[in-house]
């Protein structure tokens, strides 16, 4: 798998480790929330069509016609983000090196995003409901950078989102980091 990040590698650079995110928990985290965000927008859509736009009050005529087709809508989109959480899935691999740590993705193409580990100001290990009920021990792992942290810029985090063994993995990284930055240190 260390061949997938030769494109982006400097002459000195080895990868260290390369690994994917929890498939169970990637599928999982995004049918949830894309489920959960169309039922509340087609709860707010069914209330707003049954309702008389002069009275203000509820008419119930035909209702089921008009749940049925907000269910299926509901149903196509959740279908929609379960095709392409598949193909990002595909694409998706995460790496540390001995200089920085890569994330690789894309749905119809590859993207690469690394961040220096000279750059690196913190890191964030979470743990959320969904790993601690359905995916056993996964968790992600978030960057923050000396100039944009943990939050990031505009909302945009570098994290290795759905992974096995979170605290573990937050280990091995953290020993990495610390021994660049040591080694920068001493030259």
């Amino acid at each position: 798998m260390e061949k997938i990040f030769e494109p982006i590698l400097d002459a000195d650079e080895k990868v260290i480790k390369v690994f994917k995110p929890h498939k169970g928990k990637m599928f999982t985290s995004t049918i949830l929330a894309s489920f959960c965000c169309w039922c509340w927008l087609l709860i707010v859509a069914i209330i707003g069509m049954l309702t008389d736009p002069e009275t203000g009050e509820f008419t119930p005529t035909e209702w089921w016609i008009v749940v049925g087709v907000c269910l299926g809508i509901a149903v196509f989109f959740t279908g929609l983000t379960i095709l392409f959480t598949a193909l990002s899935y595909k694409n998706t691999y995460y790496a540390y090196t001995n200089k920085r740590v890569i994330i690789r993705k894309g749905i119809f193409g590859v993207d690469y995003k690394s961040l220096d580990m000279s750059m690196i100001g913190a890191i964030d290990v979470s743990v959320s409901v969904i790993d601690k009920i359905i995916c056993k021990n996964t968790g992600s792992i978030s960057y923050g950078s000396m100039a944009s942290p943990i939050a990031g810029q505009n909302g945009v985090m570098f994290k290795f989102a759905h992974i096995s063994a979170p605290y573990e993995t937050y280990k091995e990284i953290k020993t990495v980091i610390d021994e660049f930055k040591n080694s920068k240190k001493e030259k």
